[in-house]
């Protein structure tokens, strides 16, 4: 990737490829903090968290939220996998706190169980970050 052509990103879930765009910057929500890519980024893989992910382009600004999953930089474009891909305002506040009470209120005895609580919950509180 070279300054002047920007940053390739792709974003893939299972159904289909949900974005194939050129940006200037890419920031996505990794599992343990936020992740900020620049055109000649080094190449990584991450694992990818609950929230807002954020494409600047100069024709316009671009969010959405990633469902988790992994991102892939290389010198040839920034590729994300993820379970999902929505605009945020097809997330509903309502659903997201029933969402987070449910998985509250899991009963989780065993480690798969725990799994699935806690991927539950951050599931919840990314969608809630972004509703405000």
């Amino acid at each position: 990737m070279n300054s002047q052509a920007g940053v390739h990103c792709i974003v893939v879930t299972p159904e289909r490829t949900e974005l194939d765009v050129h940006c200037e910057a890419i920031k996505l929500p990794m599992f343990d903090g936020e992740l900020g890519i620049l055109p000649g980024r080094a190449p990584m893989v991450g694992r990818l968290g609950y929230g807002l992910m954020k494409l600047k382009a100069s024709s316009g600004d671009q969010s959405w939220f990633v469902d988790g999953g992994f991102v892939q930089v290389t010198r040839d474009g920034v590729y994300v996998l993820t379970n999902r891909l929505l605009k945020p305002d097809q997330i509903d506040r309502q659903g997201a706190e029933e969402d987070l009470r449910k998985a509250t209120e899991m009963v989780a005895k065993t480690p798969e169980a725990r799994a699935l609580k806690e991927r539950a919950l951050e599931q919840a509180r990314g969608k809630l970050r972004i509703t405000g």
